[in-house]
């Protein structure tokens, strides 16, 4: 385990950047080489803030599932069961891109299928029937049915529409559920017991509350629980905890799960367009963000928001000369778990700098 001074900076660092964002609560995880490894939480599990945060609370993480998909995929092409430059048309029926559109263009947003989360009609219908989602045909209707929004790796846009047909793609390539592939090919292989998919209301109820304003006819923090279905996510929803993701994160990495090939393959980034701070030069590889000039060296992971939550994981290369993994993971999605995250670094960062010696 980290040393008890390290300890003791990390978790003040939490506490007051959760004081500074007056946030309701967050669990978080660090992972450094040669120093070993922090687990800490800080604020409140309520509203009424009586509760305290447990540091092994069990969170969706929306779309960090999609490294998840990514890392399935990976998996299946080394067992060759499917390659990454499939047309997704081979895989998944009834679909109008002809060959046009790969698996690989999907995992990298360079396939020009709209995204659900931008139609005014997916708005409108979740925001009218939270606790109902679109079924699958739905989703696919009205997207990809409606045509491409460019030509196939002409250009970038996120797309989680793309990442619901790579999800059934496990499905189909595994011949099992989206839930036993990811048991399969990254849980069990971890032996991580938090790590599952939200399968339905009741599943989604047993996680850590998540307070938004979305669904309130006056605007109110509320427990989106009771009110929200997880079907709503396309692509499917995991839920864990900050330290199983950090762990997942670091055993990617670390070569644990796929292939040098496939990490090789993974890292490679198309430029995201605009500006996304605090990212130098953010990219996007196969469901992978990354910033390989990031202000704490090469950076790769990725971000969630939802209703109800807020959460970042990332793996650095060279982080004062450490392998570092972190994630912050947050009960309101009016807090910004990548600025917390990366408040915890900067604090790292300076005692490393300061005082720390491996052991």
């Amino acid at each position: 385990m980290i040393d008890v001074r390290t300890e003791g900076v990390l978790q003040g660092a939490l506490d007051r950047l959760i004081g500074e964002c007056g946030g309701l609560g967050a669990t978080a995880a660090v992972r450094c080489e040669g120093l070993g490894s922090w687990i800490g939480a800080s604020g409140s599990l309520d509203l009424e803030r009586q509760i305290a945060m447990p540091a092994e609370a069990r969170f969706p993480v929306y779309s960090i599932t999609k490294t998840v998909i990514a890392v399935c995929l990976l998996r299946l092409a080394e067992l060759r069961t499917l390659a990454i430059d499939d047309s997704i048309s081979c895989w998944v029926a009834d679909l109008p891109f002809g060959d046009d559109v790969s698996l690989r263009q999907l995992l990298n947003h360079t396939a020009g299928v709209p995204n659900y989360s931008d139609l005014p009609e997916q708005i409108s219908a979740l925001k009218a029937s939270p606790g109902k989602a679109w079924t699958f045909a739905q989703f696919i209707e009205h997207t990809c049915h409606r045509g491409l929004d460019f030509s196939p790796g002409e250009a970038w846009f996120y797309s989680n529409t793309g990442y619901a047909l790579l999800a059934r793609v496990v499905e189909l390539a595994n011949a099992t559920s989206f839930a036993e592939a990811v048991q399969q090919h990254v849980a069990g292989r971890l032996r991580h017991t938090s790590t599952e998919v939200v399968e339905g209301r009741a599943s989604f109820e047993r996680l850590v509350p998540g307070f938004s304003r979305d669904f309130h006819s006056e605007g109110e923090l509320e427990d989106v629980r009771p009110i929200y279905d997880p079907g709503w996510v396309a692509h499917g929803l995991i839920s864990s905890t900050a330290a199983e993701i950090s762990e997942f994160y670091q055993a990617l990495f670390g070569g644990k799960l796929v292939q040098r090939e496939s990490l090789d393959e993974m890292e490679q980034l198309v430029r995201v367009p605009g500006d996304h701070p605090p990212a130098v030069s953010p990219g996007y590889g196969l469901g992978l963000t990354g910033d390989p000039d990031g202000i704490y060296g090469p950076e790769f992971g990725h971000g969630g928001v939802g209703p109800g939550y807020s959460l970042y994981a990332g793996w650095y290369r060279d982080f004062s000369g450490r392998r570092v993994s972190a994630a912050v993971f947050c009960n309101s999605d009016e807090m910004d778990a990548a600025r917390l995250q990366h408040g915890l670094l900067t604090a790292l960062r300076s005692e490393l700098g300061a005082t720390l010696e491996l052991r």
